[in-house]
């Protein structure tokens, strides 16, 4: 066994008998690790319009979409999360405040997760929209979405939650995957699904899963993968 594995089973014994013994102790070793789980918003009225909208405001949850939050919330209860952050999209703050309720947090917005930037095809319908390259068409580039994401993740600390988009999502997961734009393009983000990354070990755990299983939650739970 490695350096590296021998450290986190040590890591991961001692969370585990200090938090039966002290929280207190449990939550500092909890700071040397760092995971951010990455929640797409459930479905929303743009998606169902088959809209691209990078708007703050409108669009807001459908019903099926307000159930996809519900069960990530359901996914998401009993873990230990030490912060919460939100893009501002009202589609990701709806997200956001269902799963608040099954975490008991509220989330702090953070722009770096937002929405990608449309430019002049914001609103648009997806068959409105040529067939080229996001560059050529003057959205956001690739780059400034790991960029800002990279920005975001710098910040975690112990378990981050962070509710976003699907295109900020998977250049999220591509920096540790080492994967480009054209080398991601099969990654699926789908509605209210859950994409888990331990950042201290450069590891993607789960990507756009509905259900965590039970490595996941218990690598999340312990705060080491």
């Amino acid at each position: 066994m490695g350096l590296h594995k021998v450290l986190r089973t040590v890591l991961n014994s001692a969370f585990t008998r200090a938090w039966h013994e002290s929280p207190l102790i449990a939550v500092h070793i909890l700071q040397y690790v760092s995971i951010a789980i990455l929640v797409r918003h459930g479905e929303s009225e743009s998606n169902v319009q088959n809209v691209v909208s990078s708007d703050i405001s409108g669009y807001p949850l459908t019903l099926k979409g307000r159930g996809q939050a519900s069960l990530a919330g359901n996914q998401l209860s009993g873990l230990r999360i030490n912060s919460f952050s939100s893009s501002p999209v009202q589609r990701a703050m709806e997200t956001s405040s269902i799963i608040s309720e099954r975490i008991f947090m509220k989330p702090e917005v953070d722009e770096r997760i937002i929405e990608s930037g449309m430019d002049e095809y914001n609103n648009k319908m997806f068959t409105e929209i040529p067939k080229l390259k996001r560059t050529e068409l003057g959205m956001e580039s690739w780059e400034s979405h790991q960029e800002r994401f990279r920005e975001a993740l710098s910040d975690v600390e112990g378990v981050k939650l962070m509710v976003s988009h699907a295109f900020p999502i998977r250049a999220a997961l591509s920096l540790y995957l080492d994967l480009n734009e054209e080398e991601s393009y099969g990654i699926s983000i789908r509605y209210a699904s859950i994409s888990v990354m331990d950042l201290e070990n450069g590891e993607v755990l789960c990507i756009g899963a509905r259900y965590l299983s039970e490595r996941v939650r218990r690598g999340i739970l312990s705060g080491i993968a």
